[in-house]
């Protein structure tokens, strides 16, 4: 009985320690983020085309698109049908699968902040709020920081 309880309780230690892990033919977590995030990208590039211009056919743009997850899927050196395996062991285990979009959630809000405080620098540059002044290629001070107070 005791001999069996010590395995039961090793083979339950061993299934814990298993759990964040995914099968070797399935693509890792980060692996797979990255790719689904070139996807969402792509889907997101892919849909803007043409609304500005010149108008495309939606079927253009779902070719277009289809094109794109080619083209990432041989940039990131995975087939279809890997990728298609992958994807399906993932929307078997949700769990993992909400981790790996938490995780590109992550990315993006990482992304998006930079931009905006790119955008916020140079939306000050154009309104001439005042702060340091590029002269050549050294920074000088404010303006009013220069003046001399004398006791």
């Amino acid at each position: 009985m005791r001999k069996t309880a010590g395995v039961f309780l090793l083979s339950l230690l061993f299934a814990c320690g298993q759990a964040d892990r995914v099968p070797k033919d399935v693509l890792a977590k980060d692996k797979m983020r990255d790719i689904l995030l070139d996807m969402n990208y792509a889907e997101v590039y892919g849909r803007d085309q043409g609304i500005d211009t010149v108008k495309i056919a939606d079927s253009v743009r779902e070719e277009n698109i289809k094109r794109y997850y080619v083209q990432i899927l041989q940039l990131h050196g995975i087939s279809r049908e890997e990728f298609q395996h992958s994807y399906k062991y993932y929307e078997h285990h949700p769990d993992k699968l909400e981790e790996v979009y938490k995780e590109m959630q992550e990315i993006v809000k990482r992304k998006r902040e930079v931009v905006d405080s790119l955008e916020r620098k140079e939306e000050e540059r154009k309104n001439g709020i005042p702060g340091r002044t590029r002269r050549d290629s050294l920074y000088w001070p404010r303006a009013d920081s220069m003046i001399l107070t004398l006791p």
